[in-house]
C-alpha cells in the first residue's frame, strides 16, 4: 500500500505486502517483503555535491547525469517516522532505522540504528537468532502459513507449524 501524499518514482522496486505510510519520497531503490515505511520518509534523494563552485543544480545543464547506486533494502524492514537513507546504502533483513535518522552507511541485518549520522543501538535478538530467522526466510513462505504461524512470529511459540 502506497499512502496519500507519497511519491514512488519509476525507479523502484517494492516487494510483497510491504507499505510506505504518507508524505514520504522513495527514488531509485529496490525494497523487499513485509517492510514497513512510516510517513516522511526520504529513500535515495538527489544529494548536490558540495565541492563544486556552486551546488546549483544548472552545473547539470546538457549533461545527462551519471548513474546513482540505488538503496537496497531486504525484507522485514522498520523505516521510522522522517528518516532519511542516501544513495548506495543497504539495509539487511529485519533492521529497524529510528524516528529521524540519516542513513549514510549500510545497516546489517536486525540491526537497530538511529541519530544523524546513524549509528549502531543494538542488534534486535542474539546472533544465533539472527542466523535462524535468515535461514527461515518467512517473508517468502506463503500467506497461509504466515498466518498459521503468527504467534511463531510475535515471539509467542517456539514451533512453526
Amino acid at each position: 500500500m502506497i499512502a496519500d501524499k507519497t511519491v514512488v518514482e519509476d525507479n523502484v522496486i517494492i516487494g510483497d505486502y510491504s507499505y510506505v505510510n504518507s508524505g514520504s519520497y522513495i527514488e531509485n531503490c529496490v525494497i523487499g517483503k513485509f517492510c514497513s515505511i512510516s510517513s516522511g520518509v526520504y529513500i535515495c534523494p538527489y544529494e548536490h555535491n558540495h565541492q563544486m563552485r556552486t551546488t546549483h543544480p544548472i552545473i547539470r545543464y546538457g549533461k545527462t547525469d551519471s548513474p546513482r547506486m540505488p538503496v537496497v533494502i531486504g525484507n522485514d524492514v522498520l523505516i521510522s517516522l522522517n528518516a532519511v537513507i542516501l544513495e548506495g546504502v543497504k539495509i539487511g533483513d529485519g533492521a529497524v532505522i529510528g524516528a529521524g535518522a540519516v542513513v549514510t552507511k549500510d545497516v546489517k541485518s536486525y540491526e537497530i540504528v538511529g541519530g544523524i549520522p546513524a549509528k549502531h543501538i543494538k542488534f534486535r535478538f542474539s546472533s544465533s537468532d539472527i542466523e535462524y530467522l535468515q535461514s527461515l526466510k518467512w517473508w517468502d513462505w506463503d500467506i497461509e502459513k504466515i498466518k498459521n504461524n503468527l504467534d511463531f512470529l510475535r515471539k509467542q511459540k517456539d514451533s512453526i507449524q
